[in-house]
Order: structure tokens, then sequence, then C-alpha cells
């Protein structure tokens, strides 16, 4: 049994990065969910490769967590600055839904116009990384876990086949 702990951390941070630039770009986001699972699966493609022994579906499981909370932090980071974009886009949005609809309810007016027109806050900022941190952890322990079952069973060495041995009868049994 191999007693030496697979290395988490190298292989979170590479997947959480890729899965968190495109979970953070807009209209690539739209896959956001996905890219999140693809990412702990890339963790445990990469940790499998690294690791000499086989993996278990608990390594998955780290592994896409710490894949997870980073791509959580890199899609935050990225997202702020791309977040202008996102507001016009949701506001020509509105626009076109109030040219076709009839009748837009007041309170879903009232929302959009506060959600495009409340500026940037601490606050909300920490609170959205925390609570995207919880979701992307747990599609990437998602990932990691069906990563490990696709990637992570290594064949051990077997060791050589014993040369078959002969059977003694009982003692001079025939005198």
């Amino acid at each position: 049994m191999n007693s030496q702990k697979p290395e988490y951390l190298v292989p979170a941070l590479i997947a959480g990065a890729a899965a968190g630039v495109l979970s953070g770009i807009p209209f690539v986001n739209c896959l956001c969910c996905l890219w999140i699972i693809g990412g702990g699966v890339l963790a445990a493609h990469l940790l499998a490769k690294n690791t000499p022994g086989p993996l278990t579906g608990g390594d998955g499981a780290i592994v896409g967590a710490l894949t997870g909370i980073a791509a959580a932090v890199v899609d935050s980071v990225i997202s702020l600055p791309l977040r202008g974009i996102n507001e016009a886009f949701v506001r020509r949005l509105m626009e076109g839904v109030a040219r076709f609809a009839n009748e837009i309810p007041s309170r879903w007016q009232e929302l959009m116009e506060r959600s495009t027109a409340g500026g940037f806050s601490v606050a909300s900022f920490l609170f959205g990384l925390f609570f995207s941190a919880a979701v992307f952890a747990v599609l990437g322990i998602l990932g990691g876990v069906i990563g490990v079952s696709i990637f992570g069973r290594k064949k051990t060495a077997a060791p050589p086949p014993q040369p078959p041995q002969r059977i003694q009868g009982p003692p001079d049994a025939a005198a």
C-alpha cells in the first residue's frame, strides 16, 4: 500500500483557474456548472497522472472541492471588471422584452432597475464569492469523483507468478 498522500493543491489550482476563467467570461459562462464539473474531472486527471498508486473517491472529492473553491475565486475576480458588460446586456434584454410584452409586472421592473443600478459593494462581492465557493465546491466534488472513477484506477504491478508446487503424497504407504 502506498503511504504517500497525493498532492492535491497544484492540480486543483490549474483546473480551478481554467474553470474559473471559462465561467467568468460573459456568453461563455452559460455552461457555468458544466465548466466547474469539467474542472473537477481535469483536476482528477492531473492528480492521477502525478500519483503512482490508485486513487479513491475521497481523493477525487478533495481535489474537486479545492478546484471549485479556486474556480469561484477566479470567476469572481474575472467577473468584477466585466460587470458593466453584463449590466448593459441585462438592460438591453429587458428593453427588448418590454417591447414585445403587453405588461411587465411592476415588481419585476423594480427588481431589474435595482440590480443594474447597484454599483459595487464589498459586502455583496464577498457574499457572492462565498455563495459561489459553496456551489462550485459541490460541483467540483461531483467532477472530481467522476474523474477519479475514469482516470484513478491504476493497475498495480502484480507479483510474478509462482512456479507450480509438487504435491507429495503420504509417506510410503504402499509397503
